[in-house]
């Protein structure tokens, strides 16, 4: 007779040679579904127990009846939190009228749909879910268009559960998985806007939450590599508005910012630090972004500020994080963490220097002369093929402890250079896919640097 371990071992080479199992993509939670589970929500009631500063201001623009950016989203999310039955109604009134052809009027219909169903009564929540319907069909789009469409599917579970699993599949699958994932591997710049950006975010929670499935699979680097590029991707000086100041992403056109990208930006990066709290480059973006001075008070921004945030989640001081950033092809870096400090940014072979509260466009095809920012030298090639090491100054960056780098833009991307330093052995370096080669060299010491192409 075979023991209890004697079966076990010879069924363990039967479970190995087994198939890995196939994505389900049934939904078996109950509603709410859509970012609002009962942790959050749970979260969200007890701020307005406490009236705290974000629950004020929402409930106060929301009582004083103002003309919200997002009609759908904020009446909902205000009926749900304050057991408004009322509001509910008014936001399944404003589905029923919406636009499904619009990614963002979608995605707060299917909102409205899974979190009013029962307070908007059968006859309106059928209105709604009519609307929701032909957008099962959707398969093309932007990172916008696929979260709609999952929120449809999702919110749609019960009453259309093939198409339903039909979309979360190909969202999954074709799009993330086909798509996305190996853009992201080589580099490329997928999301386009921060609008995209935060449509990103909330597929990673509305899936995790109901599927069980973690997108950020494979993407390890790419995922941890984002809370310091998007903090480093800002322009140090804030820009002042009615209703709050905002720190502004870095953009090319002409003329002021965008603020509902500003305001996107910060939404995508409160509901980062909510997905994983854990993470060490989350607790910076937390610390970044509990700063009162840059809480979104406005009709469109206060939803999502009250929506996310959590303000009792510690975080850790950015200012203790590297102010530069080079990966992905592209190089941002900070003279320091002041909001009077010069910042560079480089990427899509595009150059830009922000000085004294201006942006100025560099040109590297004109050869500029090299921009120093503390221990960071950045040259531009040819030109900056021949240069000189020893640029800090004695008692500079902490004693000259610190490593000089160089990155000379403009070289051929995945070329490989002879790298000459005086009084040291020639080595190799590779310059990336935005032609960036990065060269670090021992503090205070003076030599001359010549690089070219390996044969």
């Amino acid at each position: 007779m075979l023991t209890h371990w004697a079966c076990l071992l010879l069924a363990l080479p039967l479970l190995a040679a087994q198939p890995p199992q196939e994505p389900d993509y049934q939904v078996y939670t109950d509603a709410p579904r859509l970012l609002l589970n009962e942790r959050r929500l749970r979260l969200l009631k007890r701020e307005r127990e406490r009236e705290s500063i974000r629950w004020q201001q929402f409930d106060a623009l929301m009582r004083g009846r103002a003309r919200m950016s997002e009609p759908g989203f904020a009446l909902a999310l205000w009926g749900t939190v304050a057991a408004q039955p009322g509001a509910c109604r008014d936001a399944a009134e404003w589905a029923a009228k919406a636009d499904p052809a619009d990614p963002g009027e979608l995605r707060q219909i299917a909102l409205v749909y899974d979190w009013c169903q029962q307070a908007a009564g059968e006859a309106l929540a059928q209105r709604v879910a009519r609307k929701l319907k032909p957008a099962l069909e959707l398969r093309k789009g932007d990172a916008r268009h696929m979260r709609s469409l999952a929120f449809a599917a999702l919110a749609l579970a019960d009453a259309e559960p093939r198409a339903s699993e039909a979309a979360l599949r190909f969202v999954v699958e074709s799009w993330w998985q086909k798509t996305v994932v190996p853009q992201l591997r080589r580099g490329a710049s997928v999301f386009a806007t921060r609008e995209e950006l935060y449509a990103m975010v909330e597929l990673l929670h509305a899936l995790r939450d109901n599927l069980r499935i973690d997108l950020r699979e494979g993407l390890g680097q790419w995922f941890e590599e984002l809370p310091p590029l998007l903090i480093l991707s800002y322009y140090p000086q804030p820009w002042p508005a009615p209703e709050n100041e905002y720190r502004i992403p870095a953009y090319w056109t002409p003329g002021e910012p965008d603020l509902r990208e500003a305001a996107y930006s910060r939404a995508a990066e409160l509901a980062l630090v909510a997905y994983d709290t854990n993470a060490k480059a989350h607790q910076f973006l937390q610390g970044w972004l509990m700063i009162d001075r840059f809480l979104m008070r406005g009709e469109f921004g206060i939803a999502y500020e009250f929506f996310w945030a959590n303000p009792y989640q510690p975080g850790l001081s950015f200012t203790y994080m590297p102010d530069l950033f080079h990966g992905r092809g592209q190089l941002l870096v900070r003279s320091g963490w002041e909001e009077d400090a010069a910042w560079f940014g480089y990427w899509d072979g595009r150059a830009q220097l922000f000085l004294d509260g201006r942006r100025i466009l560099v040109r590297p095809e004109a050869q500029p002369r090299p921009i120093e920012m503390g221990p960071a030298r950045i040259l531009f090639a040819p030109g900056g093929l021949r240069f000189e090491t020893g640029w800090l100054t004695p008692g500079e960056e902490g004693e000259k402890t610190v490593e000089e780098v160089a990155f000379v833009l403009g070289m051929e991307p995945g070329a490989r250079y002879d790298v000459e330093v005086d009084g040291e052995e020639m080595f190799e370096a590779e310059a990336d896919q935005g032609g960036i080669l990065e060269l670090r060299f021992r503090p205070g010491r003076k030599a001359a640097v010549r690089i070219r192409k390996s044969k």
